[in-house]
């Protein structure tokens, strides 16, 4: 990059990853870099019709001349997530450790003898947050969603995938931001190998039963309403937070597996 270089304006960035659809303009990762088609040391100027999205591999394979200028532009004319309703996939690697933080409340440590899968977040049968243990290997599975349950994003053995549907979704260094416009942010999530910490961000399926991330607390909400918080807590060895509504989910199963908090509503 030249030194005097301006760095790419915010709302440009934003038009482009709206325009890739959040993803690589190649094979649609969400996680990706920002790449001038015709290179700025000819155009001197940033614009939204000559950057495109490219992950780290197209990215470099550019960079190196594998990859030919033409077909850029024609991924640049028609990204690989257009008309898709979610990305492809980015691989968070399995860990050996992990630490897990909702809002103040903070866990860490498992027991694989005990069980493989760990449900740190249940809602009416369904495990909006886990953490599977095979081999002594670590990987996690979750769901975020809106206040309504429309998926966000979703994780499933550490395979990260994104809805095309949001205002805005960027991944910077370990930071995930979706937003459903200029300030209203509905996912603030730090993602690594070894720590998935939710600043903000909500769990709940289409009944508006389940869990929202937010001033430092765990909220629980049943048929959205708010019935309760949680903060502050530790847990070594795992736990998690489990919510029925016999209402909406009469035939849902009780959960299985070490809850610290079971909210039961009829």
């Amino acid at each position: 990059m030249a030194e005097n270089r301006p760095a790419i304006p915010e709302p440009i960035k934003r038009e482009v990853r709206k325009q890739c659809g959040f993803g690589c303009a190649i094979c649609g990762m969400p996680f990706f870099q920002y790449d001038h088609v015709e290179e700025y040391s000819e155009v001197k100027e940033h614009t939204a019709e000559n950057i495109v999205l490219l992950c780290p591999n197209h990215h470099a394979a550019k960079t190196t001349k594998k990859l030919s200028k033409e077909r850029i532009i024609e991924a640049k004319r028609s990204p690989f997530n257009t008309n898709k309703l979610h990305t492809t996939s980015f691989k968070i690697e399995p860990s050996k450790e992990l630490l897990t933080i909702l809002g103040s409340n903070m866990l860490t440590g498992w027991r694989p003898e005990e069980m493989n899968d760990y449900y740190l977040i249940w809602v009416n049968g369904v495990s909006f947050f886990t953490i599977h243990c095979e081999d002594g290997w670590l990987t996690i599975s979750v769901i975020v969603t809106d206040s309504s349950g429309n998926i966000l994003l979703s994780v499933k053995r550490g395979e990260l995938i994104v809805s095309t549907d949001a205002w805005d979704y960027i991944y910077e260094g370990e930071n995930i931001k979706i937003r459903a416009g200029l300030g209203e942010i509905l996912l603030d999530l730090n993602l690594s190998d070894k720590k998935v910490e939710v600043i903000r961000g909500t769990f709940c399926d289409s009944n508006k039963d389940g869990f929202i991330v937010t001033d430092g607390s765990l909220r629980n909400i049943c048929e959205g309403n708010v019935q309760g918080t949680s903060s502050g807590n530790r847990s070594y060895g795992m736990g998690g937070w489990a919510l029925l509504n016999s209402k909406s989910a009469p035939d849902a199963p009780e959960p299985n597996g070490p809850i610290t908090v079971f909210l039961k509503y009829r």
